[in-house]
């Protein structure tokens, strides 16, 4: 198999030629923005959505990339398609964007020389999440909390990641096959460190308010859906007694999409998993992304 390509600052290079300065701010600061989204039978789904996310952020913290959206797009494609030749039939990617300031300016400390544009795209690792359709996720409630948006609003996908990470180690602590969901600093259910959670309470389907979460792609997807299949659902403030008396739950994320959870705090939910209104959003999801993800997923273990 060919090395990756991947396209920085201009250029379209293999992955093992891309270097950054040890001077980025990106590196130094986390001083950057980025976007991932992934491909369904080797389309980009909802690459659009994804840009805007990602020029929305860009415009949050106040970077210039020297690049319209537009363009943007075009060479996400265009590693897409360089990288095709890499692929098997039944193989997915994931793509991304990430954009940082650029190197530190000593002239002006605060400033910087020129953003860091790298767009890439990797395989999926359907093998990390594939029997997780069937056997469920452990959700672990961490006590690391959500960065409030008084300081930092969650709706920017901002590179430092340290939060989301220590979230993921702290719930792993607890449940070494442990999925993290944090709370807010008021107590309600924010998010996870990489994707967005559901519930079912008496047939309608619940999830955070937008004000403490990344709006995910996915998570926007299946309100949609579950709009067109007229199951009731609300943003609202949720608690932990809301997810402990919870008929169903389950997570959404661009790798595995939904993953249905089976256990929460090491108390197992009740059978079956996926339950009724996942297993109807999951069908719904499949045929709109026309591919099964589930055995597409399966069939790499």
């Amino acid at each position: 198999m060919e090395e990756n390509i991947v396209y920085l600052n201009g250029e379209y290079i293999k992955e093992s030629e891309a270097k950054l300065s040890i001077f980025d701010r990106g590196f130094r600061f986390g001083d950057g923005v980025f976007d991932v989204g992934r491909t369904y039978n080797h389309i980009p789904f909802k690459l659009e959505e994804h840009i805007q996310r990602l020029f929305r952020s860009l415009c949050y913290v106040q970077i210039d990339p020297g690049l319209t959206p537009e363009e943007v797009q075009d060479i996400t494609l265009e590693v897409i398609k360089r990288n095709e030749k890499n692929w098997a039939p039944n193989d997915d990617y994931i793509y991304g964007q990430r954009i940082s300031r650029g190197e530190i300016s000593y002239l002006n400390p605060a400033a910087a020389t020129r953003p860091t544009v790298l767009i890439e795209c990797v395989p999926i690792p359907f093998k990390s999440f594939a029997k997780r359709y069937v056997e469920g996720i452990h959700l672990v409630t961490t006590p690391i909390r959500q960065i409030p948006p008084q300081c930092l609003d969650p709706r920017v996908k901002f590179q430092s990641r340290l939060v989301n990470v220590m979230a993921e180690r702290e719930a792993k602590k607890i449940d070494p096959a442990g999925y993290g969901l944090m709370l807010d600093i008021n107590g309600l259910l924010a998010e996870g460190p990489s994707y967005n959670f559901f519930l079912v309470k008496e047939g309608i389907l619940l999830t955070s308010n937008r004000n403490n979460i990344l709006e995910g792609i996915t998570r926007a997807t299946i309100l949609g859906l579950a709009k067109e299949l007229r199951i009731e659902s609300a943003e609202m403030d949720l608690t932990m007694y809301d997810l402990y008396t919870a008929d169903e739950i389950f997570i959404t994320s661009t790798n595995p999409s939904i993953l249905p959870v089976s256990k929460l705090n090491n108390r197992p939910l009740r059978e079956p998993i996926p339950g009724p209104i996942t297993k109807q959003l999951l069908s719904a999801f499949i045929k709109l992304v026309g591919i099964d993800i589930v055995q597409q997923a399966l069939d790499h273990v």
